[in-house]
């Protein structure tokens, strides 16, 4: 049946009348009248009592009418929706780490299928610019690694955490002390203690780690610096090298025979998250891309 003929058993409905039907449906009477009978003879009931002239809803056209409204509306949401896709548009998208670069890669396949003139418009930098090119509205979701969320409400979504831990040469002479094969944890007050002229491997200024490690030594905090990457493979090639120590996420830290790993106290943890630009109207897009996210993160970081 043609979803355009369940509208005049609305109109009809609305109006009550089979003249003043037909004249806001801009079709002659006869029609709206032999519609009718067909309609009814289908369904073998009739669909609207007539008094006088007066057509009104019986049980069985009550339900026809409101089926009718939910398939016009959704023939509505579906019209709007392939305008949308086959519309070319741009979402502008921006990252603050390698690993949600490589996510992005994943799974540009599968949205590309959905929304193949959408053109995707990519950036990356530290935190600190990924925040602030939000809340300008120069990105309209950003993919991030935060120190916190307080300042997001409403404006992102978390993903994951992940622990990051503290990474020494196993040649150190404090990590040469300790046990093999225990696990051990170290405040800031040990760190600056046992490594106090050991020099750090830090990641940059304004990146989410450094956020974190600045807060967990507070203004204690003045190591040998030997240098500032915003790479964490970089940092536990150098831990690795003997070259200092340095802060990694866990899902860089692999066994090595090289390197001794402690967990901090209190946990440091760095949050896998969206940041959404403040008035972004979330279209099938962005959902569908936030849901890819979502799924690629329940897939392939399961040990984070």
């Amino acid at each position: 049946m043609d979803i355009r003929y369940l509208e005049y058993i609305l109109v009809l409905a609305e109006t009550g009348n089979m003249t003043r039907a037909a004249g806001k449906l801009y079709i002659s009477q006869p029609t709206l009248s032999q519609f009718l009978s067909k309609q009814e003879q289908e369904l073998g009931t009739p669909l609207f009592q007539r008094t006088g002239g007066v057509y009104t809803l019986t049980p069985v056209g009550h339900l026809y009418a409101d089926y009718a409204r939910k398939v016009l509306t959704l023939t509505d949401i579906l019209e709007k929706d392939i305008q949308r896709i086959s519309t070319a548009s741009r979402i502008r998208i921006g990252t603050s780490a390698s690993r949600a670069l490589q996510m992005l890669t994943s799974i540009l396949v599968d949205f590309r299928k959905y929304y193949p003139r959408v053109e995707l418009a990519l950036s990356d930098d530290n935190l600190r610019a990924m925040r602030n090119a939000t809340a300008k509205g120069e990105i309209d979701i950003a993919f991030v690694t935060a120190n916190a969320l307080d300042q997001h409400k409403g404006q992102s979504l978390e993903l994951k955490k992940e622990e990051v831990v503290f990474a020494a040469p196993i040649s150190h002479p404090y990590c040469q002390s300790l046990e093999p094969g225990k696990h051990y944890s170290l405040t800031s007050r040990q760190v600056l203690e046992h490594f106090e002229n050991t020099p750090f491997i830090l990641q940059l200024k304004g990146s989410c780690i450094r956020y974190l490690v600045d807060a967990f030594f507070g203004k204690d905090f003045n190591p040998i610096i030997a240098c500032s990457t915003s790479h964490a493979q970089s940092i536990c090639d150098m831990v690795s090298s003997n070259i200092g120590v340095g802060f990694i996420p866990t899902g860089y830290a692999v066994d090595s025979p090289r390197i001794t790993y402690f967990s901090l106290e209190p946990k440091m943890y760095r949050i896998h998250a969206i940041l959404f630009r403040k008035d972004l109207i979330m279209e099938p897009p962005h959902k569908y891309l936030v849901k890819l996210a979502q799924k690629y993160v329940e897939e392939n970081w399961k040990n984070l």
